[in-house]
């Protein structure tokens, strides 16, 4: 059996206070300047430094107001925003909305101190105002040093110890001022014609309108020069990172949750604040497609996940500015990304931030999850009390694995004297493996070398394991019942995972591709591919993890192919990822939770948000295809 004991940090060098020092250098970088990041609304500027901001609303003709402009917001009676281009610093941000006979498109750029906000009507025939308002962008959250004047002629955002205070002016047809205070008040311009909001010297709507063409095309031609004919799956995959990042005001952080709508639906101020929801494995998913082209916001997204194992011992499932879930994790990706992170900027105070927290959580998977040498998926309350309600208790472990309503599941049990689910799950035992592969070279890297040598053990012993789970009858690894020992024969995506970790022999991996992946009538097709296979009663439902198309899935898979080599099949197999991304990305600008396997479609349910960040792996696939 394995011995767990062994391992620890003691062998590293400490480097005092440095990794803490280099991460607050970015997150202080990052946190300046004018941008989209108030989770609230994408038609919101905010210079996070002193906290204030200018928010754009709507008002239509009745005088009803609307100021929660997100994309995909599914809410009743919420406006239909469409995203385009947007740079990671603010520089240059495209987004057009339409609700209650308001059509419109603002262009924003940023440059320092100076901002321009050019509002335009998308049609003719629109009804309705603009409002604006400039000054404290968050209720409560007091400005650190100053404040701001709002007045007919213009707006002042000042600080006590800068000289150059940014002061504003709004330009707008039928333009009025609404006084709500001394020094306070908003602004309201007709919708049908440009509405042009600007700090610094003055500009005319014609100079904005050639500044904005400028900045659009610097960012599209640059883009097109290093990705060439893939552009668009970078277009698609850089575009929804940039907008779903955002500033939170309460941790004084940039990071990049999964939606701006799930950061509303999972936060206690969200009115407020905005504030902001992080998931394990979706944000590290986020953190190494940013590391594609922009380090700090690769960096500060897998430090913030991986720090969260502070509240906890472990990465949990969700961590927000208040709270996490203390009962459970989520797949065990953290080290890969962080490895594939380092490969690309090589700062070593990168891996001592986070090593020994990524230990810690690779040690809790055995210690909390381990029944007869495999892992199960699992809730264990916290304080060392007990489950008393099993289905509850069932919910949360299976929440644990990511795939919240997998079929796979539908006749498992939760065992209230272990705190796990009744299955040894073929999926985490494999990413446990991958994620012991990639944390011993991360020990290796920071000269750990007797923790190197366990974790390595680990992974052997795992991996070794995994091979009672493969049934040569039907060519593929399934889960197993601790209740009598045999194989659960039911499929989803993640029965591949053992090709992430070289656990399956070259025949058993031929088999499974040949047999299942390519197979159309389980998991190919012309959209691929379905968590659940085509042939299973569960493919029709249709509904979140059972029957429809995820990006985390697919990047798995696609991850256990290259292990493999299957040239043709991988690069099919990307070509038909980034087929389906394209479909809506070109049309409309969303990029889905997850899309529907027999149409392709991805809004044709109610629980698939229409700009969720993971969707894009689809693309960054293709990318790595380059």
């Amino acid at each position: 059996m394995i011995t767990l004991a062994s391992c620890s940090v003691e062998s590293r060098k400490e480097s005092s206070d440095y990794p803490e020092w280099e991460y607050t250098k970015i997150k202080k970088e990052l946190a300046a300047g004018w941008n989209t990041w108030d989770t609230r609304s994408v038609f919101t500027q905010v210079w996070s430094e002193d906290k204030v901001g200018i928010r754009m609303s709507f008002v239509d003709a009745a005088g009803k107001e609307f100021d929660q402009i997100r994309i995909g917001n599914m809410s009743d009676d919420a406006a239909v925003v469409h995203p385009y281009d947007h740079t990671y610093d603010g520089r240059y941000s495209e987004v057009d909305a339409t609700w209650h006979g308001i059509s419109v498109k603002l262009r924003c750029s940023a440059e320092g101190r100076r901002l321009v906000m050019l509002l335009t009507p998308k049609e003719d025939g629109n009804k309705g105002s603009i409002k604006i308002r400039a000054g404290q962008n968050w209720e409560g959250m007091p400005t650190y040093y100053g404040g701001w004047k709002v007045s007919e002629d213009g707006f002042d955002l000042f600080s006590q110890f800068r000289s150059n205070d940014m002061s504003g002016k709004v330009v707008g047809k039928g333009k009025r001022f609404v006084q709500t205070g001394s020094n306070n008040g908003y602004y309201l311009c007709d919708s049908d014609a440009p509405v042009l909001v600007y700090t610094g010297d003055d500009i005319s709507i014609e100079e904005a309108e050639a500044l904005m063409k400028a900045r659009k095309e610097e960012f599209v031609n640059e883009g097109k020069a290093k990705w060439g004919d893939k552009y668009e799956s970078y277009h698609a995959m850089q575009s929804i990172l940039a907008w779903d990042t955002v500033y939170d005001p309460m941790d004084g952080i940039v990071v990049t949750p999964v939606s701006r709508n799930w950061n509303m639906s999972n936060s206690t101020v969200s009115d407020i604040m905005g504030a902001y929801v992080l998931f394990d494995w979706d944000t590290y998913f986020a953190s190494e497609m940013f590391s594609v082209d922009n380090r700090e916001l690769a960096y500060c997204n897998a430090i913030e996940i991986t720090l969260a194992a502070d509240k906890c011992g472990f990465v949990p499932n969700f961590t927000t500015s208040n709270s996490c879930s203390v009962d459970r994790s989520q797949p065990p990706v953290g080290s890969r990304a962080v490895w594939t992170i380092y490969e690309r900027y090589h700062d070593r105070w990168f891996l001592e931030l986070l090593y020994p927290r990524l230990l810690r959580w690779n040690l809790w998977w055995p210690a909390n999850r381990d029944q007869e040498g495999l892992l199960c998926w699992g809730s264990t309350p916290a304080n060392g009390s007990l489950h008393t309600d099993e289905p509850t208790a069932r919910q949360q472990a299976i929440y644990e694995s990511g795939l919240d309503n997998t079929w796979v599941y539908d006749d498992s049990r939760f065992l209230l004297d272990k705190n796990v689910v009744c299955y040894n799950d073929v999926g985490l035992s494999a990413m446990y493996v991958m994620d012991c592969e990639f944390l011993a070279k991360i020990a290796d890297e920071l000269g750990c070398r007797k923790d190197a040598r366990e974790i390595r053990q680990r992974g052997e012993y795992y991996k070794k394991n995994l091979q009672s789970l493969w049934s040569e009858e039907d060519g593929m690894f399934f889960c197993k019942d601790l209740r009598n020992g045999q194989l659960v024969k039911k499929m989803d995506a993640t029965n591949f995972y053992p090709m992430l970790c070289g656990a399956a022999s070259p025949e058993q991996a031929r088999r499974m591709v040949k047999e299942h992946l390519t197979n159309d009538n389980e998991f190919w097709g012309e959209w691929i591919v379905p968590v659940t296979p085509r042939n299973s009663p569960a493919f029709k439902d249709n509904n979140y993890w059972r029957g429809r198309i995820w990006g985390p899935t697919n990047f798995l898979v696609y991850l256990g192919l290259r292990e493999y080599g299957f040239e043709d099949v991988r690069k099919e197999f990307a070509q038909k990822s980034n087929k389906l991304l394209m479909k809506d990305w070109l049309a409309r600008g969303y990029i889905y939770e997850n899309w529907n396997a027999v149409t392709g479609q991805g809004d044709d349910v109610g629980n698939s948000d229409r700009f969720y960040h993971w969707g894009s792996l689809l693309g960054y696939i293709n990318l790595m295809e380059k």
